[in-house]
């Protein structure tokens, strides 16, 4: 009788659509009235999820009220998502639909056309990747977005909200609040009435130049990060180790700019990487991985963010080389930590070790040994 009973409030529960919750907050001297779902709460605060497909983490004491909502917590149709994109886009610009994304823009159709293509190459290619691991990748409710500026200056106002001058500074970012990808026209600057000409197969002349090529990395990278957020390989907010989320994206991010059937540059050596992580090798002699493990601070830094990342992308590589299955166990243990849920520090290494063994110092040697082998 009693699983009975339980099968049936199981059945209900299913059957019976989310309340939404609706959320009034105070940041910057602002009030801010949102109606969606709360999917993780913490003593700290909570992280709200709206129909748009944002997620708003929210520290307690902001927070005016809180109460469920009358209505049923539903995640924006197509047609509503791409409103609400083309409102965030400056006057008159325009979308590009595909199978899995939105590209909106403000700069020629062309390019956008590319970017389109490139995007969905590099899906077919992620999906097909990991779908050849056994990793189950989950299909995402709403279309992925991609914001296309028509030049630096338009990007860099659009992403000064969210990165602050970094935003001055950077090629492009997937920002885990909207779920976007942000770029500009690599092509030319704004006004360039040349440029508004230029067809796909003159785009990708260009994309081929060297002086494009860790432009266009920087967007690969960022784009992986979108599709490896929304693939459920990770969750956004939640405390997976940086080195992890930034090796994974540079494993993927040698750009394929020749093949109009998929993505051919996944896992190859990445030049940059593998010299700047022999260059920090020859310079010290002191140990990196048990502080690449911790440390998420120091691929933020400045003066240590190149090496670490070619720290991160190294591991990588040797784990995704020389231990695929070990590595796959420890990518979905990761993937299953939840947003405000933050292990401690200590935890994260001994996570580490219960897939990777527990010689830390004998890892280490083993990857310093492959990459001095590799050649670019």
């Amino acid at each position: 009788m009693l699983r009975s009973i339980s099968l049936f409030v199981l059945l209900l529960a299913t059957a019976c659509p989310l309340r939404a919750d609706d959320v009034s907050f105070e940041r910057d001297g602002q009030r801010i009235d949102l109606k969606g779902e709360v999917i993780a709460t913490h003593e700290a605060g909570i992280v709200l999820h709206t129909p748009d497909n944002k997620l708003w983490p929210i520290q307690q004491e902001e927070i005016v009220n809180r109460q469920k909502s009358t209505g049923e917590f539903q995640l924006q149709t197509k047609e509503q998502l791409i409103e609400t994109v083309l409102s965030e886009m400056p006057q008159g610009s325009q979308v590009i639909e595909t199978t899995h994304y939105i590209v909106a823009y403000n700069t020629s159709r062309a390019y956008a056309q590319w970017v389109a293509g490139m995007l969905e190459r590099l899906h077919r290619g992620f999906t097909s990747y990991w779908s050849q691991r056994g990793i189950d990748l989950k299909n995402p409710e709403q279309p992925m977005v991609a914001l296309v500026f028509d030049d630096r200056t338009s990007f860099a106002n659009y992403g000064k909200a969210e990165l602050g001058e970094a935003a001055n500074s950077v090629i492009g970012f997937y920002s885990m609040h909207t779920n976007y990808v942000v770029m500009f026209d690599l092509t030319g600057g704004a006004g360039d009435s040349s440029r508004r000409t230029l067809g796909t197969r003159d785009i990708q002349r260009l994309m081929s130049r060297p002086d494009f090529q860790w432009s266009l990395a920087t967007i690969v990278h960022e784009a992986t990060h979108q599709l490896a957020f929304n693939a459920g390989l990770q969750q956004r907010f939640a405390d997976v180790p940086l080195w992890f989320s930034e090796g994974l994206a540079i494993y993927f991010e040698t750009p394929d700019v020749s093949s109009s059937r998929g993505w051919r540059g996944i896992g190859q050596i990445s030049a940059p990487r593998l010299q700047q992580f022999q260059k920090a090798a020859g310079q010290s002699g002191q140990t990196f991985l048990p502080d690449l493990l911790t440390n998420d601070d120091s691929l933020r830094k400045a003066a240590t963010a190149m090496d670490r990342y070619a720290q991160a992308w190294a591991v990588t590589y040797y784990l995704q080389k020389r231990m695929p299955e070990k590595y796959d166990a420890y990518l979905r243990e990761l993937s299953q930590i939840e947003p405000l849920n933050d292990p401690p520090q200590a935890e994260r290494v001994r996570m580490f070790q219960r897939h990777f063994g527990a010689d830390l110092t004998q890892l280490e040697n083993e990857i310093r040994q492959m990459m001095q082998g590799l050649r670019p």
